[in-house]
């Protein structure tokens, strides 16, 4: 019997595994080692928090390509959602700690299936994957228990990495009021009322900790710091709007497109409406588009472009949004523009370096700081036993950016030879510097469905681009 080992069980290699059980019309087994979040959760939804919402409707929130309504339909047999209209539960941005029940279901209804012709053996292991070798088609993966375990086909879906740290002129492992890890439990350190909490970045993240300070009413100053200085924007309602991203495009250099973009734009703006619909239209090409640009034009938009798209792209609930203009508003949250060098520790404070856009230096001080700044997308620095094993190995190896694991087309991770592997895949985030956008459910649930169809050699793929309706 085949089988097939996938390592991560957030989003990306749940639903992978789910579409192997699902899909499979022969024996096989599947194996889903996870080590860290509650499987089927990952780090966007093991949040217990319900000001956690979704930053898109419901509507396209389905975790089957094949299915887009799949999520609406499920929600419908959760009694909160009674009252709510079809209408109006297709636009809801629900808590994601309910998205994670949903993922979790779909994943218990294959470990435990009512149908006793099922074809697929789904299991999962609680444990850390440290490394895999390979032997002609065959692949061992070394857990942290010290279990091997065997497979045929072995999927890299790790997800996010952890964020970077900061140089500090003494250790803060131990400090309680540094948390390099924004998904901790930070609100046990919550300084007194009047306090003042410093967050590293202005990313979702950022937005997720100011929301639950609202939430816990904490009445103090919050400063968050990014070089950009741009804070995620609120959906809105569109309008239709005819394309204009030309067949040719992914042929076109970053200067050119860039420009096109601009003038899109401009032209919104004449028409009262707002410029992230040009946005909008650009989303279904994008990921054609990015492997169409050289490489120092990615390199090029990753230092002039890269923020602004990611603060209009990445967009949040109006109600959400509400929460940062009131804060704001109410002078409680402050946004400064500037690079965090380091940081120092005092008896009495944390201290946040600073280098202001006008190159001036400044410090910050602050009761406790947390680290928004997301994840760290250098595949050099990574802190992962698993990864560095294999790209030491090489096994892997880092894509051209050192932004992920170089693939090619289907998935195949490739060797540091430059060799597709037959037996290694990866999908998620660590296709960040191949894809661009693969962070979002509407990428990730075509990728997780087409490995499974490749796994199984099935000619039918979901499609690689959506019309993704991220205006309301």
């Amino acid at each position: 019997m085949k089988t097939v080992a996938i390592i991560g069980g957030g989003f990306s290699g749940t639903m992978a595994a789910v579409n192997l059980a699902r899909l499979s019309d022969e024996s096989l087994r599947v194996i889903l080692i996870n080590g860290k979040r509650p499987v089927g959760r990952g780090v966007a939804y093991s949040t217990t928090r319900s000001e956690h919402l979704l930053n898109v409707a419901a509507r396209n929130m389905s975790a089957l390509p094949d299915h887009p309504t799949h999520f609406v339909d499920w929600l419908r047999s959760r009694s909160e959602f009674n009252t709510v209209t079809d209408a109006e539960l297709r636009e809801s941005f629900v808590p994601r700690k309910i998205y994670g029940d949903y993922i979790c279901s779909l994943l218990t209804s294959y470990l435990h299936p009512i149908d006793p012709k099922s074809q697929v053996d789904l299991q999962v292991i609680d444990d850390e994957a440290l490394d895999v070798s390979i032997q002609g088609d065959e692949a061992t993966i070394t857990l942290k228990s010290g279990e091997p375990v065997a497979a045929n086909i072995v999927l890299f879906a790790t997800g996010n990495q952890p964020p970077s740290t900061f140089p500090c002129d003494s250790p803060l492992t131990y400090d309680p009021r540094f948390r390099p890890d924004p998904w901790s439990n930070w609100a046990e350190q919550l300084p007194a009322q009047g306090g003042h909490i410093v967050l590293l970045g202005t990313g979702l993240t950022a937005v997720d900790v100011i929301v639950t300070l609202a939430e816990l009413k904490w009445q103090g100053r919050i400063t968050a710091i990014s070089r950009s200085g741009l804070l995620p924007r609120p959906h809105f309602r569109g309008i239709v709007y005819p394309d204009f991203i030309p067949e040719n495009a992914p042929t076109l250099p970053l200067q050119e497109l860039a420009k096109l973009v601009q003038q899109q734009c401009q032209r919104l703006e004449r028409m009262s409406q707002n410029p992230a619909i040009a946005i909008d239209k650009i989303r279904p090409y994008t990921q054609r588009i990015w492997r169409g640009l050289s490489t120092e034009d990615k390199k090029e938009f990753l230092r002039r472009h890269a923020a602004r798209w990611n603060s209009i792209r990445h967009r949040i609930a109006v109600s959400i949004h509400q929460h940062l203009t009131d804060a704001l508003d109410a002078q409680r949250l402050e946004i400064l523009e500037a690079t965090i060098e380091s940081l120092s520790a005092c008896d009495d404070a944390l201290k946040v370096n600073l280098r202001t856009q006008g190159d001036e230096k400044r410090a910050v001080a602050a009761d406790l700081v947390i680290n928004c700044t997301g994840p760290d997308t250098r595949m050099s620095h990574t802190d992962s036993p698993l990864l560095r094993n294999l790209l030491h190995s090489g096994v892997i190896s880092s894509d051209e950016l050192n932004m992920g694991v170089a693939v090619n087309d289907d998935y195949q991770t490739l060797t540091a030879a430059g060799e597709a592997s037959t037996v290694c895949y990866a999908i998620g985030p660590l296709l960040r510097g191949t894809l661009w956008e693969t962070t979002a459910v509407p990428e990730l649930r075509v990728q997780a469905m087409n490995f499974a169809q490749s796994i199984l050699q099935q000619q039918e793929r979901a499609p690689q681009e959506y019309v993704i309706e991220y205006c309301i």
